[in-house]
């Protein structure tokens, strides 16, 4: 799991093994509740599992709500690819999401808006 805190803190990457959820992560990083949901909403976030990359923003748990990154942030993330690729031996052809539908808590959620790493780094 990683989080792209753009404005004040960089990439975050949790541990390999680490099972803690991105709100838990913020947690940790020291945030408070009062903005977490914010910045949850504010900041990409993702995962990297079986050779695919899933990038996305959301707070709502409504079931089948989507999780999308904003257009507004493909700049930003497109900034912290190299980071990426360098931590998790990403290749152009990678598969890249941009995008979850909210699910079972648990569960590997539905991936949407599919593309590669090479074809999201040439959109500008």
């Amino acid at each position: 799991a990683f989080i792209i805190i753009h404005d004040d803190g960089g990439l975050i990457l949790a541990s390999e093994k680490s099972d803690m959820s991105h709100e838990q992560m913020f947690y940790e990083l020291g945030f408070s509740t009062r903005v977490v949901e914010q910045y949850l909403l504010k900041y990409p976030r993702g995962y990297y599992m079986d050779d695919v990359l899933c990038i996305y923003q959301g707070a709502s748990m409504t079931p089948h709500t989507k999780w999308e990154l904003s257009p507004g942030n493909y700049p930003i993330v497109q900034q912290y690819i190299p980071d990426l690729r360098a931590q998790l031996n990403l290749k152009d052809n990678t598969m890249l999401y941009l995008g979850v539908v909210v699910g079972e808590i648990g569960r590997v959620w539905e991936r949407i808006n599919k593309t590669t790493i090479g074809e999201f780094m040439r959109v500008r």
